[in-house]
């Protein structure tokens, strides 16, 4: 009988080829989902929106965007949620997320005529509503922006005819009665209106827009009793929508059950698609309860909004001001909110005349003037953040250290240093980890900086970062935050080390543990610097000799911009790129004796190594070499300029945004 091939194998090699064989299996099936998961995921989300559950919809977009980051498809389709929750703020930031991705450019040029339509901004055309599918369109999306638009552009008839036809073609659809409930709303018969998106929630539970309806209606009504088991409903039967659990936080607070609220506000992850709404209701719960700071901090946080809920929110902002004894800021603020109360008075009475007076070029002119001045003032989103500096500056000399950090640095770099704050996900590159990573920018031989050096960053910020500079801070409140850093810095190492020995079973000495927090975090000995002197054209000509003969020119390129192709990684694994020494601005500052410790020190955590082995006058050399090098004025680049450098090569054409793939990449 002829023996299989298998028989013929030792154990050892038998248990290598099955081996073997798994792996490639695994590959194989790897493969596969990457590339379908993403696609079954976003079927998932169609199938959710046809029924009106958005925020279900944006879950499962979430899914296809975790398995696909640099996917225009994923992103677009977020970008379709957002209009439909009419939060167009985040939309106009989606259709540049989907373009910045990759996006069908038809697809987004529709999506665009999608928002203007419902903007009142763009002509309805009418084969949309009448033939959707027959132009290649979602039959409710399509509707719905029709509908929409005309009502935006006052023309309710027209509005009306959309919806005789289709409650001719679609009686029972849910997503018909509650269009009508849009429709008498916008007519100003409530009653109307509160029967259609009563009916569309009893015809669809899962109906997002319609539940929202209902509950609002009754809150706008001031009918707070029936609006609560209206919100809790509205939570159980949509559990993913932000929308449902923020409105039983209003109406609880509105209940003066203020507690109760601020309990069930928490309960929702901030960091997943909050709106406007979250922050704002936060920050009027903590204002309720007298934590001023904390609601100056939320209302801080709030995306950027526009007219009535723009005011509210400023006008809440002031009165914390005030009652936080700063009424220069509170009047400050408050005239704002009155001069832009007047311009839209002012929009209201011109739009009237030229209704009357098409022509009139005065008012026309006017309106420009008036338009343009408050899109520009739309983008003045940070007078909250700039009134707490002001106050933040007259309060901090009486702060603890532990107050300055969770001021000044916990939004980016995380409330325990893990370099996980709020902010970290929108930057590129990441805020330092504190508690584990390496500091770049030392001047000891050991690489553990000193408080001055640490106090010198606080004061100069890290240039090439988002990092700015805490140069407003008083020299007492930066060696505070160097201080405090370096404390965090301490208990991160203790804490990372506990953990080895737990995992390896080992026993833990507090000797033992004390010895390693000393090695990692007690600086050496300062590294002592040769005489640099002036600069010199005649030094900074031998100085090129020894760039090129010590290697820098492999990373910095010959000419110093950074032209080598040599791909570079972190301690942590993670690609960079080498210094422009031409055009970018150095990290640890342009001054000579700067320069020379970046070359004799290196960048840890880099792969910038220290320089070792060269004479006093080479190194100086070498500093005028590079001085010389250096061009003003500096590029400035935004986070995303950044990440799109940095992971040149490393991703696919269509690239991803910083906001969701930085946190994979950094930058020396």
């Amino acid at each position: 009988m002829r023996s299989d091939w298998r028989d013929s194998l030792e154990p050892r090699e038998r248990r290598i080829v099955l081996g073997v064989c798994a792996a490639l299996l695994i590959v194989v099936a790897s493969a596969v989902s990457i590339v379908t998961l993403p696609v079954w995921a976003r079927w998932m989300a169609l199938r959710q929106v046809d029924v009106g559950a958005i925020s279900e919809a944006q879950h499962w977009l979430r899914w296809s965007a975790w398995f696909a980051p640099s996917d225009g498809e994923t992103e677009l389709m977020r970008t379709a949620c957002f209009r439909r929750l009419g939060q167009m703020s985040r939309w106009e930031a989606g259709l540049e997320s989907s373009r910045a991705k990759g996006a069908d450019p038809d697809r987004l040029q529709q999506e665009r005529i999608f928002g203007l339509i419902r903007m009142g901004a763009h002509d309805v055309p009418e084969e949309y509503w009448k033939n959707p599918v027959g132009v290649g369109l979602l039959p409710y999306d399509a509707i719905e922006v029709c509908v929409r638009g005309y009502l935006a552009r006052s023309e309710p008839e027209k509005a009306e005819q959309i919806l005789a036809f289709l409650a001719d073609a679609r009686p029972q659809d849910a997503q018909v009665v509650y269009l009508q409930g849009v429709y008498w709303f916008n007519q100003g018969n409530e009653a109307a209106a509160m029967a259609g998106f009563a009916d569309a929630v009893a015809r669809q539970p899962a109906h997002e827009l319609a539940h929202t309806a209902v509950a609002r209606l009754l809150e706008k009504q001031d009918r707070l009793s029936e609006a609560l088991p209206a919100y809790v409903r509205f939570a159980s039967d949509c559990p993913r929508s932000n929308t449902a659990v923020t409105g039983l936080a209003r109406v609880l607070r509105k209940l003066a059950h203020i507690e109760e609220a601020r309990a069930v506000v928490e309960s929702l992850d901030s960091s997943s698609d909050s709106s406007s709404e979250f922050w704002d209701e936060m920050g009027a719960i903590e204002l309720e309860l007298a934590e001023y700071q904390e609601a100056l901090r939320s209302f801080g946080e709030a995306p950027i909004a526009r007219g009535q809920k723009k005011r509210q929110r400023l006008g809440d902002a002031a009165t914390a001001f005030a009652l936080l004894e700063d009424p220069a800021a509170a009047n400050r603020i408050f005239e704002q909110v009155d001069a832009e109360e007047a311009t839209d008075i002012r929009v209201s009475e011109l739009l009237t005349q030229l209704a009357v007076v098409p022509d009139r070029k005065e008012a026309t002119d006017e309106l420009k003037r008036l338009s343009v001045a408050a899109a520009r003032g739309a983008k003045q989103s940070a007078l909250i953040d700039q009134e707490r500096s002001r106050v933040a500056r007259r309060e901090s000399s009486t702060l603890a250290a532990a107050d300055l950090y969770v001021l000044y640095c916990a939004a980016c770099h995380g409330a325990e240093g893990d370099g996980n704050g709020r902010a970290a996900r929108h930057l590129f590159p990441r805020p330092r980890d504190l508690c584990t990573e390496s500091f770049r920018l030392g001047s000891t031989d050991n690489t553990n900086p000193t408080v001055e050096d640490l106090e010198k960053v606080i004061s100069r910020g890290m240039p090439g970062t988002s990092m700015r500079a805490f140069d407003q801070l008083s020299e007492n409140q930066q060696r505070l935050l160097a201080e405090e850093v370096l404390r965090i810095r301490g208990e991160g190492v203790r804490h990372w080390y506990i953990a080895l020995l737990r995992a390896e079973n080992e026993e833990i000495d507090e000797e033992d543990v004390q010895d390693f927090v000393d090695l990692r975090t007690l600086p050496g000995e300062i590294i002592r610097l040769p005489d640099i002197g002036p600069a010199d054209p005649v030094v900074a000509a031998r100085g090129r000799n020894v760039y090129l003969e010590s290697g820098c020119r492999s990373c910095h390129g010959d000419d110093g911009t950074d032209t080598s192709e040599i791909m570079l990684f972190d301690q942590q694994g993670l690609p960079v790129l080498s210094r422009d020494l031409v055009h970018d601005p150095f990290k640890g500052g342009h001054e000579p004796e700067s320069i020379c410790l970046r070359i004799l020190a290196g960048m840890p955590g880099t792969p910038h190594p220290a320089t070792i082995g060269l004479t006093d006058e080479q190194y100086v050399d070498l500093v005028h070499y590079c001085s010389s090098l250096s061009r003003q004025p500096k590029r400035t680049l935004t986070n995303h300029q950044r990440f799109l450098e940095a992971t040149e090569g490393l991703l696919p054409p269509a690239t991803s945004e910083p906001t969701t793939d930085a946190d994979k990449t950094s930058r020396q």
